[in-house]
């Protein structure tokens, strides 16, 4: 019982060069990997140094499920559409995402959509190789895939999001049958787009995990913050999404917590399904006490069991310095430590 968890993604890993030379990077700060892909032989050896580096650092901070940083990934979304049927990404198009916050040239479905290879279960495999902890492995989910791609083909969000569906769902059992701990799907956009959610995003996501044989979460963040602009959803939309999410058959829920504390109340809609609660925020360098981690989850422990609560950041770790990213994780196992031993006094 509450056991440190990481959301998905780690800072890339960049490897100093001899003095002359600039720092190498997966992908640069800011930078898209996805846009600035080299040959991928070429690739291979550092993504796997990479992984190791990022599966070292989650170890030595002490958190108990760790995934691959996913080292190998650009664009969360886009890396997963890039290894499934129906998607050009050659003759990209732009439009508005994330209810109008972003606007960006994305790819574009021009066909059946249709997984291909499991290319996730080799990427488990590799991870599992490093460590005796549990891995998480993550997917972007139907509705978000959507808001973040244009649909020639299907015509009907709906039909699109079930086809999105089954593929995921092809990927997801194939990782649970490799060992996979947990496979995650993020949804974002379930609190941008609150109508499609209730209309056919929860339907599409129980498609996702139906027969998946290990245990299942969905990430709901407000958005990665934005210098200068206020770009995350409001936590009033929070409210009947998790209550849904919370009776839909998943494991557990990932929620934003930490930058604005949601209400007990909603947590207490969550009956047996459980929490990672994000308590430490990805957009600021300042480390957390441990402390006040720790009287933030005291106060959730009044409508959650602590053998269905996690602790975990806000979101991926992706826009922090190693450094802060492996400190801030450091503080979430000291919180856990200090309360599994108030727990067992």
């Amino acid at each position: 019982m509450l056991n440190v968890s990481v959301i998905g993604s780690y800072p890339k890993y960049h490897k100093l060069l001899p003095k002359d030379f600039d720092p190498v990077w997966l992908t640069r700060p800011g930078e898209n990997l996805d846009r600035a892909w080299k040959n991928r032989e070429d690739l291979e050896p550092l993504f796997q140094e990479a992984i190791r580096w990022a599966v070292k650092e989650q170890a030595e901070a002490g958190i108990d499920i760790v995934t691959d940083g996913e080292q190998r990934r650009g664009n969360f979304v886009l890396y997963h559409c890039q290894h499934l049927a129906g998607f050009d990404f050659q003759h990209m198009e732009k439009r508005h995402l994330r209810a109008g916050t972003r606007f960006e040239a994305v790819p574009v479905v021009t066909g059946p959509v249709r997984a291909k290879e499991h290319f996730l279960v080799d990427e488990l495999r590799f991870t599992q190789s490093l460590t005796k902890k549990p891995v998480k492995v993550t997917m972007p989910g139907p509705l978000t895939i959507i808001d973040s791609v244009k649909d020639k083909h299907y015509g009907d969000e709906k039909k699109l999001a079930f086809a999105l569906a089954e593929a995921l769902n092809s990927e997801a059992r194939a990782l649970a049958d490799a060992g996979c701990a947990v496979v995650q799907f993020d949804e974002p956009a379930f609190i941008r787009e609150p109508e499609k959610f209730k209309t056919w995003g929860l339907d599409a996501l129980k498609a996702c995990i139906k027969g998946v044989g290990c245990a299942t979460a969905v990430h709901i963040c407000r958005g990665y913050p934005a210098p200068g602009r206020d770009v995350k959803a409001h936590t009033r939309l929070y409210g009947d999404v998790l209550g849904a999410l919370a009776k839909s058959g998943i494991s557990r829920i990932c929620v934003e917590d930490s930058t604005e504390h949601l209400p007990l109340s909603i947590y207490g809609q969550f009956g047996s399904c459980g929490l990672e609660l994000g308590l430490v925020n990805i957009g600021e360098h300042a480390v957390e006490n441990p402390d006040a981690i720790a009287a933030r989850v005291r106060e959730v422990l009044k409508v959650i069991k602590p053998e269905r609560l996690w602790l975990a950041p806000d979101c991926g770790l992706l826009l922090l310095p190693p450094a802060v990213a492996k400190a801030k994780l450091a503080a979430l196992v000291a919180a856990s430590d200090l309360l599994k031993n108030e727990q067992q006094s």
